[in-house]
């Protein structure tokens, strides 16, 4: 295992996630309404509203701490295995954007192509966000 300044310190992980999440949440919020009026996302697409894009950064941003931490118990190494980890989890995250063209009800309904790019955008803005963070605070 590898020592790291944050040993001992069991809260630290968790006030960088929470730095983290903040920072992650306010990339995308920004994102959103950078793009939203140029895209003609129509108000019923739920996905490119504030509350979903603030949550699910928080739980991108909690499950990369979750899993970082996990890593760090387990790994000789956890810095690469977490930066491994982390590019597969960002490459698997934008499968469910992909399902979304092909629903057309409901709060999912209505994406256009530039809407799901736009989600797609976000999940990289998290990830340039929260793992850089997490791996040069946790060292």
């Amino acid at each position: 295992m590898t020592d790291s300044t944050i040993a001992g310190k069991p809260w630290a992980l968790w006030k960088i996630v929470i730095v983290t999440a903040i920072a992650s949440a306010i990339g995308n919020l920004v994102l959103m309404m950078l793009t939203i009026s140029s895209l003609a996302v129509p108000d019923s697409f739920a996905p490119l509203t504030p509350a979903p894009i603030v949550l699910w950064s928080f739980i991108g941003a909690f499950g990369a701490i979750g899993a970082y931490a996990l890593i760090r118990r387990r790994s000789d190494s956890p810095q690469k295995v977490f930066a491994v980890v982390s590019v597969l989890v960002l490459i698997l995250s934008f499968l469910p954007d992909v399902v979304l063209v092909n629903v057309a009800e409901g709060p999912f309904g209505g994406a256009t192509t530039g809407a799901i790019i736009v989600l797609m955008i976000m999940h990289v803005i998290s990830f340039a966000i929260v793992v850089p963070m997490l791996r040069s605070l946790a060292k």
